[in-house]
């Protein structure tokens, strides 16, 4: 909210404007503030008004005749001087309406005053006097403009379009710098997650630490680690409208915020996996603990999806950050499949009694030997029911989130259920091929994202597929075909969101595998074969912007696991997204 300040009084003629204007900037939303005297008419006629803060100061003036009150203010005058200088600095108005003419300070030195201390403070003279070397002095004070009573209302009008187009212009000035600032500050923030993230890889993959950019020190040589990882990243990208240089700079800041860190710690993203935030400071596993429990805070799981927070409180050198990471991802792979938040420690001891009832949960939700045979059989016998019932249920699969099953167990039975369905397709129904791989390629997605319900519905409209025939579901064809046509439009123009068979299914009311196949009929490929295409064409185009970072296209695009997105790249294009860069490069 803007804010005014009027200055001056003594009479109910110095009032009167100040009394015509200030139902005008109240109407336009201003905040008032008055500074006038204790005991003049100003302080009757203007500390009545709802919505004005008045200020009583104490004032004083000097009397053409002999009085012993001139000897009194003689002593107030400048208290009441450091009194307006105090209000102001509280205060600190857009714009100040100011007297020339006050009984407790010079005008002209009240300006200079406000220039030397306050610059940015427009300010706006008022006399009584048309006094070339007050005009003068106005200007040389810094005063935006310089009026004679009485003021006429356009005369004002202009005068405060002048101060508010001054305001305006200073406003998007200052919006820019911070922009830019703001924007050098993400970037360096991401090159040095770059920096990180390549040490991260380099230890993984057999480089050592002296051939990254980042240099350990003895700051962080016995420091332990902590993982923040966010399951549902897509759509938190859609709150910073997918700037992901943005949403880094954000959780960063949020997680610098409750480190209280100042120096005395590293916190970065892993630019390979845009969903990993690592945390490397000197901590005892009271205060890992509090900080883990803290972070969840932060993020609320109705706003931000399920979170892990991994803890590696054995200390350990900054060298060895591939080590330790490497020890964070096996204990992630350990959580409950399901969607609530977490905490994790590794490496973690367990006692006899815990491994023994973690086998003999193992074995509860474990599926036969033999399931893939017997799952064969029935899909070549076509006991539909049957094979339903032996993957849902033989090992009561629908409640892989109810906290007894762990991502790796999920990952691991649905490995091995849709690599049996594949088998299955390529050998006996070969023209479904790429409406199974596109059904695999939504589980894997759900599988990211821990979404138990739409990773179970996938895996039914998969085994449903294997049995439904070609025939239309629908009597009006044309309808369909428009719908179709609809989100064939929507994946080109929304290409970077979380787009799956499932959600456009629900999205458009469609049986999701008869959508599959209509969208196949129609244009000749898969709808993730289509979105994939798109992404990669889009990628290649921005690629041929230098200054952009491969991570940054990749996020760009849709895909937060740059990794990932490297190898579907390479499928597609017949080469890695560097390599295709530099070649584009030598053109």
């Amino acid at each position: 909210m803007k804010k005014i300040m009027f200055t001056g009084g003594g009479s109910g003629g110095h009032v009167t404007l100040n009394l015509n204007l200030i139902p005008l900037f109240q109407k336009n939303g201003w905040q008032i503030v008055y500074v006038g005297s204790e005991t003049g008419i100003e302080k009757e006629l203007i500390a009545k008004i709802e919505g004005v803060k008045y200020y009583a100061i104490k004032t004083g003036k000097l009397r053409r005749y002999f009085s012993w009150q001139n000897l009194k203010d003689m002593f107030k005058i400048p208290v009441g001087v450091c009194q307006a200088a105090a209000i102001i600095h509280k205060e600190k108005p857009d714009i100040i309406l100011t007297d020339i003419n006050m009984p407790f300070l010079s005008g002209l030195e009240l300006l200079q005053r406000l220039q030397n201390e306050y610059p940015e403070i427009i300010t706006i003279a008022i006399s009584g006097y048309d006094d070339f070397d007050k005009v003068k002095g106005v200007f040389v004070s810094g005063g935006l403009d310089y009026l004679l009573k009485p003021v006429g209302k356009e005369e004002m009008v202009k005068v405060l379009t002048k101060a508010l187009g001054l305001l305006e212009e200073r406003e998007n000035t200052k919006k820019q710098d911070e922009t830019s600032k703001l924007q050098k500050h993400k970037l360096s923030s991401f090159l040095e997650d770059s920096e990180y993230s390549a040490l991260l890889s380099g230890k993984l993959y057999g480089q050592s630490a002296s051939q990254t950019h980042v240099s350990s020190t003895n700051t962080f040589s016995e420091v332990a680690t902590l993982m923040v990882k966010f399951y549902n990243i897509t759509e938190i990208a859609e709150q910073f409208e997918h700037d992901n240089l943005q949403m880094s700079w954000n959780i960063k800041s949020r997680l610098r915020e409750l480190t209280g860190s100042k120096g005395n710690a590293i916190i970065f993203n892993n630019s390979n996996k845009m969903s990993e935030f690592l945390i490397v400071k000197t901590a005892d596993a009271k205060e890992f603990r509090a900080l883990a429990e803290n972070i969840l805070k932060e993020f609320p799981l109705e706003e931000y999806g399920p979170v892990s927070v991994v803890l590696h409180e054995q200390t350990s050198s900054l060298d060895d950050i591939g080590t330790v990471y490497r020890e964070l991802i096996s204990t992630l792979i350990t959580r409950p499949f399901n969607r609530e938040h977490s905490i994790l420690s590794c490496p973690e001891e367990k006692t006899g009694e815990t491994q023994r009832n973690s086998e003999a949960q193992m074995v509860g939700k474990s599926a036969p030997a033999h399931m893939e045979t017997e799952l064969y059989h029935l899909l070549t016998t076509g006991q539909k029911a049957e094979a339903e019932k032996l993957i849902f249920k033989t090992c009561n699969f629908r409640q892989c989130d109810d906290g007894n099953w762990t991502y790796l167990d999920v990952k691991q039975y649905a490995g091995r259920i849709t690599g049996i369905l594949y088998r299955y397709v390529q050998e006996k129904c070969p023209e479904l091929t790429a409406q199974a791989e596109e059904a695999m390629d939504n589980i894997d997605y759900y599988m990211k994202c821990l979404n138990a319900p739409s990773l179970l519905a996938s895996l039914k409209i998969l085994l449903d597929s294997l049995w439904e025939s070609g025939e239309d579901k629908s009597s009006d064809a044309g309808s369909i075909m428009q719908q179709v046509e609809q989100i064939h439009k929507y994946i080109e123009r929304s290409y970077h969101e979380n787009i799956t068979l499932t959600a456009l299914a629900e999205q458009y009311h469609m049986d999701a595998s008869y959508l599959s196949r209509t969208f196949s009929q129609k244009y000749g490929e898969t709808i993730i074969a289509f979105l994939t295409r798109i992404r990669m064409e889009k990628a290649a185009e921005l690629m041929k912007d230098q200054d952009k970072k491969l991570e940054t296209i990749s996020f760009l695009v849709g895909y937060d696991d740059y990794n990932y997105f490297s190898r579907v790249f390479r499928k597609k294009m017949g080469c890695s997204p560097r390599e295709y860069r530099n070649k584009f490069t030598q053109l």
